[in-house]
């Protein structure tokens, strides 16, 4: 518990300092985007490595299978493993998404996302062309895994790339981001230890309750409403989207936090098919940083939209 508290505590303050840096230059805070990108991006490739093998031959993560899955676990993520020239490809896509943003961005303002639209139809195209190629080591299904370890995280995070570069509340959408998925995650966890009952999804997520995600869901609602009103005192923002603004903000937390559980699910189903414990080892008491960010993601995704469609 000590090490996921310190760990935690190391995350939320490199976080911060992030957006203390927004105050310098916004762009400074697609640095932390870009780490997460890289950071995660390893970690995917290296669980779509090939099979593991268990100290003392032994499996220990027992409950990580599917009883309904015919080939689970570290067998199915075998059939899955990427082959090399797959991972150079999804590397290289990583290592150059963000920066085609930026590029584009400051050869051409405001047409950035075509960067990281032509980086992801190129990845697409590679990975098919490998199939002919690299046919002797490449699958339908490596380049399935492939296509998915390029799209999450790194294609996700342009969510948080194009939420930055809002030239209106950019801050705020970034605060709804990294506040209410932590909040609902947190509060998720100590309701469903507090309260028990009833299993969410118990053949994917044995530890989840229906009881801490309905917790999450209600505190990562009142954070949302919170940010926003902290945001309009300390700014002086005011909202020109549709509707009431406390509505629509009540609404975004809502499905935000839900977005978030979700995207813990998602995230768990995929260690499962693998048959790991963990994405990675970067955040001691946590695992890898996509096992911090997981919801995180989902979340961004849902705040970018409900920003482009209703309130910027």
């Amino acid at each position: 518990m000590l090490k996921r508290i310190i760990s935690g505590a190391v995350y939320v303050a490199v976080v911060v300092g992030f957006f203390c840096l927004r105050l310098v230059d916004k762009q400074l805070f697609g640095i932390l985007i870009y780490a997460f990108s890289l950071i995660g991006t390893y970690e995917m490739v290296h669980a779509f490595s090939a099979k593991r093998v268990l100290e003392n031959g032994k499996d220990e993560v027992p409950d990580l299978s599917f009883d309904f899955l015919p080939n689970h676990g570290a067998e199915q993520g075998t059939d899955m493993a990427l082959a090399l020239s797959q991972k150079i490809a999804v590397y290289v896509y990583a290592l150059l998404f963000t920066p085609a943003y930026y590029i584009i961005e400051w050869l051409w303002p405001g047409h950035g996302y075509r960067g990281m639209l032509i980086a992801t139809f190129v990845l697409g195209l590679a990975l098919l062309c490998l199939l002919v190629f690299d046919h002797r080591n490449t699958n339908l299904k490596n380049t399935g895994a492939s296509m998915l370890c390029g799209f999450y995280p790194t294609a996700m995070l342009s969510t948080m790339i194009l939420a930055n570069s809002f030239k209106d509340a950019s801050a705020l959408a970034l605060l709804l981001i990294f506040v209410i998925s932590p909040v609902a995650d947190t509060f998720a966890f100590f309701v469903g230890s507090i309260f028990g009952g009833k299993k969410l999804c118990p053949s994917i997520s044995p530890k989840k309750t229906i009881a801490g995600a309905v917790g999450g869901v209600v505190f990562g609602t009142g954070a949302s409403v919170l940010m926003y009103s902290l945001y309009t005192l300390a700014t002086g923002y005011e909202y020109a989207g549709l509707g009431n603004p406390w509505v629509m903000f009540v609404i975004v937390g809502l499905i935000t936090s839900v977005m978030t559980v979700f995207g813990d699910l998602v995230e768990s189903v995929i260690k499962r098919h693998l048959g790991i414990k963990d994405m990675g080892k970067i955040m001691p008491g946590h695992g890898g940083i996509l096992d911090r960010i997981d919801g995180t993601l989902f979340a961004s995704t849902f705040v970018y939209i409900a920003f482009v469609l209703f309130i910027v």
